[in-house]
């Protein structure tokens, strides 16, 4: 294994680091598409740091300009799937259960809900926990999405 990486596109270098902050912080749409499995959100910028998915909105670190279409990109488990305290937020939802893809110790679950409009998302979730809640198809699944993990593209 080691220390360092590089995501190279079509020869050129993309981005160069440990394998966290690739993972963690890509500094290009490729890089993030092409390490591991993405959400990818179409959003709109609101003003003063804000923009919206679906019906949701959010508070960025950077503004963009008013009306900008922007890609938002946040990784399964970067979505918290777990009961959620009373109190909701603009970032938690109750979306339904469309699909269960079994893969080994965990399911990759795909949600759908008016909220998020078109958008469909896929979380990870462990077995234990599905059967813990007695999730299936149809259910609804209690999530709140993390703003501070989304890496947002123009």
């Amino acid at each position: 294994m080691a220390d360092r990486i590089v995501v190279m596109n079509q020869g050129a270098i993309e981005q160069v680091g440990d394998a966290m902050q690739v993972y963690r912080e890509p500094r290009s749409l490729f890089v993030a598409d092409f390490v591991g499995r993405i959400n990818v959100l179409r959003a709109t910028a609101i003003d003063g740091g804000r923009l919206r998915v679906g019906m949701h909105e959010f508070h960025c670190e950077h503004s963009f300009r008013r009306g900008s279409d922007l890609r938002v990109y946040l990784r399964p488990e970067d979505v918290l799937a777990r009961p959620i305290a009373a109190r909701a937020t603009s970032t938690s939802s109750r979306p339904q259960i469309e699909k269960i893809e079994f893969m080994g110790p965990y399911c990759l679950v795909r949600v759908a809900s008016p909220m998020l409009a078109e958008h469909k998302l896929t979380v990870y979730l462990s077995l234990n926990y599905l059967a813990e809640a007695q999730l299936e198809v149809g259910s609804r699944l209690p999530l709140r999405l993390m703003p501070e993990r989304m890496r947002i593209f123009e």
